[in-house]
């Protein structure tokens, strides 16, 4: 009986952690297709225009799914999620990919879009370090910077520039990826597959680290 009991909580525990790896592949892809719309909606609009304003709200829209998801993935499916929490943290994050980009557009070139990334991997730290509160049930404020987020910022400030290299730059590393076999491809999809995958691993990370303790 004991063996028996046992082969159910293993086969109990694979289920769970099947369920959580297909919400967490979930909560990527909507938040891949959100920054990829919102950039479509905003690139080369005024910072102050209908245009840009549209792009943030689906941007906000598409990343309170993608946390209300990552609370799922986290705590297990409830009613119960810090809803008032979760839109104002996909605001923050919202507003931190606008000043991305708009730094990225200020200073231009390649360069340009390197020192937007770096600034976006440091700003991502407080922000995840808040996000990594509410998913415990802790205070937002209770630790705005979590030492472990740092990893998985640097993974997504890096997806983030890989991602804007390839939209605003793509001709320069033609040559490359015609190497890696996308030589026909538009290198603004790659690029965005490419943020895709670094938000997979950073999703990972981020859930483990939430589900810590």
């Amino acid at each position: 009986m004991a063996t028996f009991d046992a082969r159910q909580m293993q086969s109990l525990t694979g289920l769970q952690a099947t369920a959580r790896t297909f919400l967490m592949v979930g909560f990527t892809v909507v938040e891949t297709v959100a920054l990829g719309l919102w950039l479509a909606l905003v690139q080369g609009a005024p910072v102050i225009s209908r245009p840009a304003a549209i792009g943030l709200g689906v941007l906000t829209v598409g990343l309170v799914v993608e946390h209300v998801l990552t609370d799922a993935t986290v705590n297990g499916l409830s009613f119960s999620f810090p809803l008032a929490r979760i839109v104002g943290i996909s605001v923050s994050e919202a507003l931190l990919w606008a000043v991305w980009l708009g730094i990225a557009d200020r200073l231009g070139g390649v360069d340009g879009i390197l020192v937007a990334g770096a600034v976006l991997s440091v700003l991502l730290v407080p922000q995840h370090s808040v996000e990594d509160n509410i998913l415990r049930g802790e205070a937002p404020l209770s630790n705005v910077v979590n030492l472990n987020t740092i990893g998985f910022s640097l993974v997504e400030g890096i997806g983030a520039t890989v991602w804007l290299l390839l939209v605003f730059e793509g001709q320069q590393f033609a040559g490359l990826l015609a190497t890696l076999g996308f030589g026909g491809v538009d290198p603004a999809a790659v690029g965005l597959a490419a943020l895709g995958i670094f938000l997979l691993v950073e999703h990972d990370i981020g859930v483990t680290l939430a589900r810590q303790g």
